[in-house]
């Protein structure tokens, strides 16, 4: 279902899904960023049996550690700083664990604008999970993207923010990656923190 993948040169490493590709070979990433998207066919659907779609992407971020009295305060503020970016202050928090201690993991809803463009908005569900690296003064971000634009996923996000209802089964599978990247997640050499 999820394959070994290391990060950062092999500093970090950790799981991802397979038919997911390095989106360093196609464009520019951040040095601070490792971007994986979703290379999977319509017609591969039933291949890979992990209930995840064609058009998701996972994001690990390492980030400065943000100064916040509490763990969650600081998953907020990286949210925060997430959906701005995206040209939304528009978000809801529809799941919240803490399956650790420093390690964070939620299910947020925005209504973003593709490529910033106000005529192309869309829902985007952000699967994501925060891990505090104290030792090293840095946050890690990792996150699960989820482009909504079927209306029954749509309809059924809706449900879940405003009454938490079922999570959809897509949203649900995303969720379970990044729980997963979060519990197999490693840093092997700390240097890259230097």
């Amino acid at each position: 279902m999820f394959k070994k993948q290391e990060l950062y040169g092999g500093a970090i490493v950790t799981v991802i899904p397979e038919g997911f590709l390095d989106a360093s070979i196609l464009r520019e990433v951040p040095d601070t960023q490792e971007v994986f998207v979703n290379s999977r066919e319509d017609s591969e659907e039933n291949k890979f049996n992990d209930g995840l779609g064609t058009n998701e992407s996972v994001i690990i971020d390492l980030l400065q550690a943000v100064d916040e009295p509490n763990d969650r305060e600081a998953l907020s503020v990286h949210i925060q700083e997430i959906t701005s970016m995206n040209g939304s202050n528009d978000w809801k928090l529809v799941r919240y664990e803490s399956p650790a201690p420093h390690v964070q993991t939620c299910i947020a809803v925005e209504s973003a604008y593709k490529w910033g463009k106000r005529d192309m908005k869309e829902t985007l569900v952000l699967c994501l999970a925060l891990l505090r690296l104290e030792k090293v003064q840095t946050d890690v971000v990792l996150s699960v993207n989820v482009p909504l634009a079927d209306t029954t996923e749509i309809q059924a996000m809706s449900e879940a923010v405003n009454d938490s209802g079922n999570i959809p089964p897509r949203i649900q599978a995303a969720y379970t990656l990044v729980k997963e990247m979060a519990n197999e997640f490693k840093v092997l050499d700390e240097s890259l923190f230097v």
